[in-house]
Order: C-alpha cells, then structure tokens, then sequence
C-alpha cells in the first residue's frame, strides 16, 4: 500500500483527507503538534491503516526524525500533504501590519511558510531516490488575492504558492509532482458554520468545507491528475477569483 504523510493531522481537512485516501488504498500517517487532537481523530479509525505521531513542523530536526520514524515503519513515502498551519490556533487578533509586533510575524510565518520547507526538505532526498512522489502544500485563498490585516498569513501562503511552482520544475524529471490548494474561508474545528459570512458568502453560496479540501487532495494525489504539477488549484466556491 502506498503511504501518504499528512501534517496538521488533527484537522478537519487531514480527517476528510484520511477517509477518501483510506477508499483509495492508501496508508496514512497523521503528524500533529497536538497530541490530545491526535488522538481524537486516530480513534475516528479504529482497525484501519493510520497511525500518527506528534510532529512540530517548525522544528527541522523534529521533522527529520519524524520522516526517519515513517521510513523506517513504512519502508517509504510516497505522498506528502503538508496542512499544518492556520492563524485560529494562535488567537492573536487581526491588525494592520504597521500595529504587528515584529515577534508575532515568526509566529505565523514559522508553520505556515516554514513548516512547508522543511518538510519538503526532508521528504525529496527518499522521492527523488525512488524517482516517484507526490507533495500537495496547503496554501490560502489570501496568498492569491490578499487580505487587510492578515498581511504575514497571506505573505506565506503566497510564498507557499510560489515556492511549489519553483520545486515542481526541479523536481519533475524525477517523476515528482508537486501542486498547492488554495482553500476558501474554510469550516474547522474553530469556525465549523458553512453559512457564516452572510452577504460575503463567495458565489456558490457557502464558505469551503473539509471534504471540499478533501476531493482537491484526493484529485491531486491520484493518477487522475498524473500530468498535474505546479498548478494551485482555487477551492473557494468562487470567492478567490483570479
């Protein structure tokens, strides 16, 4: 069975995310800071192949050892899908970026840009040996279009998004495809109402849900989208159009 890494793994996106690919024949490993989510969402999949381990996507060294742990269990990784990231978490409220305090700005640059490097930084040494691999990073609907006071959240997903174009060229010959997804206002466990927005809604009348994410991760990791590399697919129901 093929294995897919998951980072964010307590998230309603990786949840959605682990049940489609389990359909599909995929093992899943789940990597989550946060333990006690970790294990609410592993006991949603009693008896199926997904495992999970704590994982700080900040920390490189915790990253490498993480990958060695999946290697070494797995014999291989075949899919990265990096989620780990989001503002909610921190709770620091919105502001414009003259009012930043300049340590809050590695606060969310560190797990939504960072996060991504290193763990693409860890996992294409095995994808480029095995000359196979698919990496899908989660961007934002803001790292397109942008948005007032969340400019250091919308910086790393556009680097995000930038950043997948680049490596997709480097690493193509070797059989690697890598894409990003640029989910809407989204449902999550901190903002789990579809219909909140009001006449702000985008135009197909609701923000993004999980599965939504979920079908764009499922397309992008399967054969279906084989000759797909280092495009950002737009799963916003219509409200990052660009």
């Amino acid at each position: 069975m093929p294995v897919a890494v998951l980072t964010g793994g307590a998230s309603w996106f990786a949840r959605e995310a682990a049940h489609l690919l389990l359909d599909d024949g995929w093992t899943i490993v789940l990597g989550e800071i946060n333990e006690t989510n970790l294990r609410e969402v592993l006991e949603a999949f009693p008896g199926a192949p997904v495992t999970g381990a704590r994982l700080d996507v900040t920390d490189l060294g915790d990253v490498r050892r993480f990958v060695r742990w999946v290697t070494e269990t797995h014999g291989q990784i075949d899919a990265l899908v990096n989620i780990a990231g989001g503002t909610n978490y921190l709770q620091m409220p919105r502001r414009p970026f003259h009012e930043m305090p300049p340590e809050d700005w590695d606060l969310v640059l560190k797990p939504n840009l960072y996060g991504v490097l290193n763990c693409c930084h860890a996992v294409l040494p095995g994808m480029i040996e095995k000359r196979n691999g698919v990496i899908i990073n989660l961007a934002s609907g803001m790292g397109l279009r942008g948005s007032a006071k969340m400019s250091t959240y919308t910086a790393a997903k556009a680097a995000v998004i930038g950043f997948t174009r680049s490596i997709c060229q480097e690493v193509g010959p070797y059989g690697i495809r890598v894409n990003s997804i640029a989910p809407g206002s989204a449902e999550s466990r901190w903002h789990p109402d579809l219909q909140k927005g009001g006449e702000r809604l985008p135009p197909l009348g609701s923000r993004t849900s999980a599965r939504d994410v979920a079908n764009a991760i499922a397309f992008l990791i399967s054969d279906k989208a084989s000759h797909i590399t280092g495009a950002c697919l737009d799963v916003s129901g219509g409200s990052s159009l660009h």
